[in-house]
């Protein structure tokens, strides 16, 4: 027995330590020595981070079997917490869960408190966040952390600070749960808890908490330490789920190629690790595939992503890129009927972007108050800089250019400030367009145009050709004066056409086409074919 003890003991220390294919080696020995569930238990929670999920549940059923046989009680509560945890987070097996919760709860009943009564808060609270009731999670968290300080438990104490932090930013407090994920964050990674697993719910809810909000420079801030962390300690799907999240700080500097390259890896890697949280990366790829015009494959990732809110925004994005705003309209406040909190910004923004383009701008307006209050909670400069957009575009559509172009400027500077340029471009194209409605073509097109090169410059094709063609409407561009047939001929010499080509194309001869480009020429004033092409692309013809 005391060799089994020595073991077990060696098992739990390289578990701290984090060393994970050691401890289960250690622990696998043990479990051949004996029927101890103290060694089936150390093998499962080894085998969870060494991505082993059928190993898991396996290990972890036999650890409570036996300590269901051997009379503890309360050995037997702490695996049925972790095998509910496991079948949420896992699998998400939300039924499944509550049963083993609910076998915890009743198998700690009559037994003093310890910390597998806070384990299992932790647990059921994560899981209240998981169905979006964050009241409930702050409830359970603070019991969490209220147990862990009573028994000097800072693992407990730190995690449970963490999911409290979520909770409030679930609830519209932004301020103060970031400024709780900080506290946790700083803590764990210091090393005040005892097991470096402990660390995985504070960075990871740190990390998820900047994304949510957009808190990109406190994100930058913290990427560095729990990167490295995750490289260390061989975080392998935690590892994965932060390279996801890091994505989308990416996407939001216009760093899109390596926002790629962190996206493929991440998805590829989670779909052998953890199939659950794949969907995360491939949304996300979605949206920077749907900003690159590559509108087939987005479509494909959004709808293999489709139980996610940012998928069913991503799908609203895509009804307004195909014109179709009452589209987006539905689907955006389908989705704001089902979610609350901070998680509501995208898609308050692409609800208002869809309503400005209805017969009834008015619908926005609640959306458009909306936004300012989460503004005001947050403190963050994109926030505050969407909600002044949304106030622009709003206004813009009421026809109110006066108050409707500073809304929109500022909107434009807060996004650069906050180092967001296709956010800031797409401000910018807003603001050109309500230049021009009040009658002001040259600096519309001053806007467009500029909002056009970083649509280039970043690869949003689609983007680059709106502005292009609002550029070409500012410009007082004639398009009218040619007929629909000169404009076909117009098109086919841009792109590089001869005359005999373009006639055998459209089935004219070559001497009428001829005639035609002539007829071009003189009715727009332009010297030459080249100048044709140029003009065609400056107007938005091509």
């Amino acid at each position: 027995m005391t060799m089994i003890a020595d073991r077990l003991r060696e098992g739990r220390d390289l578990l701290r330590r984090g060393a994970w294919a050691e401890a289960r080696k250690v622990f696998a020995v043990a479990l051949e020595e004996s029927d101890d569930p103290a060694a089936a238990e150390g093998i499962a929670r080894a085998a969870w981070w060494l991505e082993n999920d059928t190993e898991v549940t396996a290990r972890y059923e036999d650890a409570y079997r036996g300590y269901r046989t051997t009379g503890d009680d309360r050995g037997a509560a702490r695996v049925a917490a972790w095998l509910g945890n496991g079948a949420l987070q896992l699998r998400g097996e939300a039924a499944v869960a509550q049963g083993w919760f609910q076998r915890a709860e009743r198998l700690l009943a009559d037994l003093p408190e310890g910390e597998e009564h806070g384990l299992l808060a932790l647990f059921k609270g994560m899981a209240a966040r998981f169905r979006g009731d964050v009241g409930e999670a702050d409830e359970l968290a603070a019991r969490a952390v209220e147990i862990g300080r009573r028994l000097g438990s800072p693992d407990l104490e730190v995690q449970g600070m963490a999911l409290t932090g979520m909770a409030r930013i679930g609830q519209g407090e932004v301020a103060d749960g970031m400024r709780l994920l900080d506290e946790a964050a700083a803590a764990a990674l210091a090393g005040e808890v005892r097991e470096v697993g402990s660390v995985w719910i504070p960075t990871c809810y740190l990390v998820q908490g900047c994304e949510q909000v957009r808190d990109w420079d406190r994100a930058e801030q913290w990427r560095a330490r729990v990167m490295d962390f995750c490289r260390r300690f061989d975080l392998g799907s935690p590892f994965s789920r932060c390279r996801t999240h890091y994505s989308t700080i990416l996407l939001w500097r216009g760093d899109w190629a390596a926002a790629e390259a962190e996206l493929l890896d991440a998805a590829r890697a989670l779909r052998v690790q953890r199939p659950l949280f794949a969907a995360e990366a491939w949304v996300r790829l979605g949206e920077l595939r749907r900003r690159q015009g590559r509108w087939e494959e987005a479509a494909d990732l959004f709808a293999s992503s489709r139980s996610l809110p940012a998928a069913r925004i991503g799908q609203a994005e895509f009804h307004l890129d195909r014109d179709d705003p009452d589209g987006a309209l539905d689907l955006a406040g389908r989705l704001l009927e089902a979610i609350e909190g901070a998680e509501r910004g995208p898609a308050l923004e692409v609800f208002v972007r869809a309503g400005v383009r209805t017969k009834d701008p008015d619908v926005v307006a609640g959306a458009v108050d909306e936004l300012a209050e989460i503004a005001r909670a947050s403190g963050v400069e994109a926030v505050e800089a969407a909600a002044l957009w949304a106030r622009g575009v709003h206004r813009a559509a009421l026809s109110d250019t006066a108050r409707a172009i500073p809304l929109l400027e500022s909107a434009f500077e807060l996004y650069e400030r906050a180092g967001g340029p296709y956010d800031a471009a797409r401000a910018r194209l807003d603001l050109a367009s309500a230049l021009l409605a009040s009658g002001r073509p040259g600096p519309a097109a001053e806007e467009a145009r500029a909002a056009q090169d970083v649509f280039e410059r970043l690869g949003a094709t689609a983007d680059a050709r709106r502005a292009n063609r609002l550029a070409g409407r500012a410009h007082g561009a004639p398009t009218s004066e040619l007929t629909p047939r000169q404009v076909e001929i117009l098109r086919l010499l841009a792109v590089g056409l001869t005359n005999a080509e373009i006639a055998d194309r459209l089935v004219l001869s070559e001497h009428t086409i001829k005639r035609h480009v002539a007829n071009i020429l003189a009715r727009l004033g332009l010297p030459s074919r080249t100048a044709a092409v140029a003009y065609a692309s400056r107007v938005g013809l091509l």
